[in-house]
């Protein structure tokens, strides 16, 4: 049985991470930009669609850093795949992916921002455990 996958980007430079603040039902939270692996694409041309959709960035998709299983408990089905990227080009904040279109269906609400590497773990970036190994291999 072929797995969901999604695919997401840790961009990092000069010590700052390039990550989604989000807004849902009264929580503030934070995530690693990035979405599902459309039919016919890589890991790697969904992560460029998708740093470009969500952060409005070109990037050169690095190295795996994890994958992390998600949805029901040590499922094999659903897995999220952590890359780290490099900027080429693009200006972060003009991403017109679906998340911003009025009527999308989405709740809430998505920022990119950029935040001090050391600092993350202050935040609620999710998932937690990818947080803290970000923060342990890249600070």
């Amino acid at each position: 049985m072929k797995y969901a996958e999604r695919v997401r980007g840790i961009l990092i430079e000069n010590e700052v991470i390039t990550i989604i603040k989000r807004t849902r039902d009264g929580e503030t939270f934070y995530v690693f930009p990035g979405g599902g692996v459309e039919k016919g694409e890589t890991e790697e041309q969904a992560l460029k669609r998708e740093m470009k959709e969500e952060l409005g960035l070109d990037v050169l998709v690095k190295e795996l850093v994890t994958k992390q299983n998600f949805g029901k408990p040590k499922s094999k089905e659903c897995i999220n795949f952590f890359y780290i990227c490099e900027k080429k080009g693009g200006e972060l904040g003009t991403g017109c992916g679906p998340e911003y279109a009025p009527g999308n269906g989405y709740k809430g609400t998505h920022e990119p921002i950029k935040f001090p590497l050391n600092k993350i773990k202050q935040l609620d970036l999710r998932p937690i455990e990818v947080r803290d190994l970000v923060f342990k291999k890249y600070s």
